[in-house]
């Protein structure tokens, strides 16, 4: 395992505990250079990042088929939604607090100690157009290890052509690179294409392309800067030729959550993927093995945190051996919790469905 940064010694001496206790050997670089070089002649069965100077490193690596599957834990002196976000666009699948053993001992002991294959094309190929590097590599990984196959596009032009091609079953289009985006899926459409189309936009115009959109069979629009599973979401969800802007009762909403099983001293964290109006799906390389499980965390469109009793429905660990569709985590149904947490949150999750129906 590899653990990149500047690390304190304190840190240090963390990381090393939770590594010989999941019985890993840890190698430490301070150099981009010199972690790459170890990457490439090294088995590498999971990469720890300091989140503070990772991004090039954690985009090269993502660049990499052969790292396609490379579990990396990004490691934050601060927990909240903005070291979640921050690192999830830049490739990380977990976000972790630098201090503490426990979190990464247990995340550690979960991951697979064999290297990592690139999964069967199954789902046909994904044009994904795109000017911005980091965002390019991390979609492309996502929908790689969900079973496509994965071609860019970095111009107009080209956005506009390869959207044509019959071997085309989704097609990502930031819609500032493909801002006739319109024009771009009627003439893939005249041409005869059969494939999904999802606009990832700023959120200040979400609105007004949803609007543009609405009744436009196999099309979903979302949030460009959003996590790059995201779009995975959408490309699930239009599966089937779903309209576009279809009322759903799973909501995207990404926000950090304090989660434990029921009677257990200590929270551990992880972050929101969706929600719906009775359950909620929580991203986390370590989901609790208690059927019962306190979860706390600020619902959509409110300053209230609410503290929430819920029971897990499934579990998804990380691994090599499926296609990944949905990221590692849980599914929870809140079966209770104090009135007022329970109405906080059932107005909350109104509130977002009717603004987004």
């Amino acid at each position: 395992m590899l653990a990149f940064g500047r690390f304190r010694r304190e840190e240090r001496l963390a990381l090393s505990l939770a590594a010989e206790q999941a019985a890993f050997t840890l190698h430490a670089e301070e150099s981009p250079e010199d972690a790459g070089r170890w990457l490439e002649s090294h088995d590498a069965m999971a990469m720890l990042l300091d989140t503070e100077a990772s991004e090039s490193l954690a985009v090269q690596t993502r660049s990499s088929a052969r790292h396609a599957r490379l579990p990396i834990i990004a490691l934050s002196r601060e927990m909240g939604d903005l070291s979640f976000s921050d690192a999830f666009s830049w490739g990380a699948d977990d976000v972790l607090p630098l201090h503490g053993t426990r979190p990464l001992l247990t995340r550690l002991r979960t991951l697979p100690r064999e290297a990592g294959t690139l999964p069967a094309s199954t789902r046909g190929t994904a044009l994904i157009a795109e000017t911005d590097k980091t965002r390019r590599t991390v979609v492309g990984r996502v929908l790689r290890n969900a079973g496509y196959s994965v071609m860019f596009a970095v111009t107009k032009e080209d956005a506009a052509r390869f959207a044509q091609q019959e071997e085309i079953a989704l097609a990502v289009l930031n819609a500032e690179l493909a801002d006739d985006y319109t024009t771009t899926i009627s003439l893939a459409r005249s041409a005869g294409s059969k494939a999904n189309f999802i606009v990832c936009a700023n959120p200040r115009d979400l609105k007004t392309i949803r609007a543009t959109l609405e009744g436009v069979s196999g099309v979903g629009v979302i949030d460009a800067f959003a996590p790059p599973e995201n779009v995975l979401f959408a490309s699930n969800d239009l599966k089937g030729g779903a309209v576009n802007n279809r009322r759903s009762a799973r909501i995207l909403y990404g926000t950090t959550v304090a989660f434990r099983g029921a009677g257990r001293e200590k929270d551990d964290y992880g972050f929101t993927y969706n929600i719906s109006e009775g359950g909620l799906y929580v991203r986390t390389l370590a989901p609790p093995e208690d059927d019962e499980v306190w979860v706390e965390m600020a619902p959509p469109r409110s300053e209230r945190r609410v503290r929430l009793v819920g029971k897990v429905a499934w579990r998804r660990r990380f691994n090599h051996n499926e296609n990944a569709t949905v990221p590692p985590g849980f599914g929870l149904s809140i079966i209770d919790g104090a009135k007022a947490d329970m109405q906080t949150w059932n107005d909350a999750y109104s509130t977002i469905s009717a603004a987004l129906g």
